[in-house]
């Protein structure tokens, strides 16, 4: 939505409903009970401390591996972590982490290995 602002006229954009509900229920769509997979391998990235991250737990986000509120599909949503120091970190790409959104090596899996990139795991 757009509000117009009665004191300088500027034009202010300005979330509909709460921006935090968007992550906390699922969008609609058909329902979604498997990750894409986002990519073979885990992604490298330096997380900054106190700063909370949305980790993409579908797949579907073009921002990999954070989300970008493409979960459209279905029931997954993204999960928020904030990072405790200020390091660098592996992170789920294939999307079948026990431990997300850390990789925990099941991208070594031969299922995820042979996975198309987009698809799930069959």
């Amino acid at each position: 939505a757009v509000v117009s602002t009665q004191s300088t006229g500027s034009h202010i954009k300005v979330l509909g409903n709460n921006f935090a509900g968007r992550f906390s229920k699922p969008a609609p769509g058909k329902p979604v009970d498997k990750p894409l997979v986002a990519g073979r391998n885990p992604h490298y990235t330096d997380l900054k401390e106190g700063k909370t991250y949305m980790w993409c737990a579908c797949g579907a986000s073009t921002h990999q591996p954070f989300c970008d509120s493409s979960h459209t599909r279905g029931n997954l949503t993204p999960v928020a972590f904030t990072a405790e120091k200020s390091k660098a970190r592996w992170l789920c790409m294939c999307k079948q982490t026990k431990d997300p959104p850390y990789c925990d090596g099941s991208h070594l899996d031969v299922e995820v290995q042979t996975a198309k990139e987009g698809q799930p795991v069959s």
